[in-house]
């Protein structure tokens, strides 16, 4: 009973939030869900939607017990309250959800679902701009419902035909809630983006591979420079405006004794192949 008036309290305390009216049905429904069909937690999240607020204004009632539903939602203590399989729909159906409504501003869009990633693993994927993407890595990683203190990789995908043709993709991990997220920026070629390898040290080669293979810049790297591709070489090979043959070779010169970097000569013209048999073109 200690705890469950612990409970009530919490539901009824003051929490800032930006979540939408007229949900009440939608909060007990949530509630259910993440709690469990336990009449006495049933009846106090009743009891919280039902008690009228200190606040003033009935959106800022609103406001408080749906936040609190959701902080309640991941309280690590209490085997009862809590389990691996609550976390792990927590991740893919309302994380974004509670993102979104948590920090507005930093979030271009929001990608729910197998859209973006297989099956059988559904990551939600976060859409931001190079202004917000710092402030957003800090409150995902320090937050206490999301915890993302892993920063798994940092890639780049290239579609020449739009007018923003990088997209620069953030995988991380919350260990402690078991849930993985995807953040997206998209930029130019002039665009930089700003580092986040004050946020998460493992994101320094990360950022100077995706510089070296694609071009893009992270404003306030403390070592930014080329990692995969050797001195001096021209141009970024994973651009798809990259030609497959490249620049230049490198061989090693007997006369000098050391390798040596020449511009590309091909023994022949390029060709275009068609696949076609040429035995289709004679008559039987």
């Amino acid at each position: 009973m200690k705890n469950a008036q612990s409970l009530l309290q919490k539901l009824q305390a003051p929490i800032k939030g930006c979540l939408q009216q007229n949900s009440m049905e939608g909060l007990r429904g949530f509630a259910s869900r993440a709690l469990g069909a336990s009449g006495e937690v049933m009846a106090l999240t009743e009891q919280a939607c039902s008690t009228p607020s200190t606040s003033t204004g009935a959106a800022t009632q609103l406001q408080q017990t749906r936040s609190m539903g959701y902080c309640y939602a991941r309280k690590p203590e209490g085997k009862d309250y809590i389990n691996s399989s609550h976390m792990h729909a927590f991740g893919q159906n309302q994380l974004t959800d509670y993102i979104v409504k948590t920090v507005p501003k930093f979030v271009k869009l929001a990608v729910a679902g197998p859209a973006q990633s297989g099956v059988g693993l559904v990551e939600p994927t976060i859409y931001t701009t190079p202004e917000n993407l710092v402030p957003l890595c800090i409150f995902l990683r320090d937050h206490t419902n999301l915890n993302f203190k892993t920063l798994l990789d940092i890639t780049a995908v290239d579609f020449p035909e739009r007018a923003a043709r990088f997209e620069v993709v953030y995988h991380i991990l919350s260990p402690r809630w078991n849930n993985r997220l995807r953040i997206k920026v998209c930029v130019d070629e002039v665009t930089a983006v700003p580092t986040v390898s004050n946020i998460w040290k493992t994101s320094n080669w990360f950022e100077r591979e995706t510089w070296d293979m694609f071009g893009i810049f992270f404003s306030g790297h403390p070592d930014l420079r080329r990692i995969l591709t050797d001195y001096g070489f021209t141009g970024h090979p994973l651009r798809k405006d990259f030609p497959l043959s490249g620049y230049t070779e490198v061989r090693y010169d007997y006369t000098k004794k050391r390798v040596v970097s020449e511009p590309l000569e091909l023994t022949q013209e390029f060709r275009y192949f068609d696949f076609s048999s040429p035995w289709e073109t004679l008559t039987r």
